[in-house]
């Protein structure tokens, strides 16, 4: 289909790099969108008629699938999920306070795995779903270990594409402006290099699975890890397809070509 018809979902848009996002998506033709816990219609309205605002809450599924339905029944399609939101962990596991101390330390404070990771996985699981719907396929953005484990199941049985953009220290509003000011100029990554990398994964239907380092104006592939221990220790990380079969809900062989049968 023409880009003029694609339909994106950026949660966490309404600042920082969701913000520079949806409007590059606009710009190039997308409708987008907008999914954040903080309201901000002046983007939207900015935006006009291509982006949408929906309250979204990422760490909690039920938030979710109530934005990933609107924006379905809005549009009747899904082409990309830009998994954007962040937040910064503002607990100690380390918990210096409390050496030598007889209290105990409060609860550790999970918000930010919530967002960060359980999030991502929440968004990918719905973005399956209703992308399947489509009668094409598209693209988005997760987490390293997560897409690189995913990955070829998706592309090889639904065609939909799953990759990470592993942004450096970019200028946001979740990262303090004296950290900013102690990072070396050319240290620091411009929102267009993040806005490109996402723009690469959204075009090249080629790219699933893969794992993209911005860093200043450059864009480099990450390649997973070798085992040291070679096709032996390969073997022990391979699907086994019986396995697969009945593990969980999946019900089908993973189609895999170095799958154990």
């Amino acid at each position: 289909m023409a880009p003029s018809t694609r339909v994106a979902i950026v949660t966490g848009g309404n600042s920082g790099m969701g913000m520079a996002l949806a409007r590059d998506l606009v710009k190039t033709g997308w409708k987008v969108a907008i999914a954040d816990i903080n309201e901000n219609p002046g983007l939207a309205k900015e935006l006009g008629d291509a982006a949408s605002f929906h309250k979204c809450n990422v760490a909690d599924y039920d938030s979710q699938v109530v934005t990933f339905q609107e924006v379905w029944d809005k549009h009747g399609q899904m082409d990309a999920l830009c998994a954007n939101a962040g937040i910064v962990d503002r607990s100690s596991i380390y918990i210096l306070d409390h050496r030598n101390s007889d209290k105990i330390p409060p609860k550790p404070d999970l918000l930010c795995t919530d967002v960060d990771y359980k999030g991502v996985v929440y968004g990918t699981q719905l973005a399956i779903y209703f992308m399947r719907k489509n009668k094409y396929d598209g693209a988005k953005a997760a987490v390293v270990n997560f897409v690189r484990a995913v990955a070829p199941i998706l592309k090889d049985k639904d065609n939909i594409s799953i990759n990470c953009v592993m942004p450096g220290i970019v200028h946001t509003s979740i990262i303090p402006q004296a950290m900013i000011d102690a990072v070396s100029e050319e240290c620091l990554t411009p929102q267009s290099t993040i806005v490109a990398a996402y723009q690469r994964c959204l075009e090249d239907d080629s790219l699933f699975g893969k794992v993209i380092e911005c860093s200043a104006d450059k864009q480099f592939f990450l390649e997973t890890p070798s085992l040291k221990n070679g096709r032996i220790s390969q073997r022990a990380v391979t699907v086994w397809d019986p396995l697969f079969k009945m593990y969980g809900m999946h019900h089908e062989l993973s189609g895999l070509p170095d799958a154990i049968p």
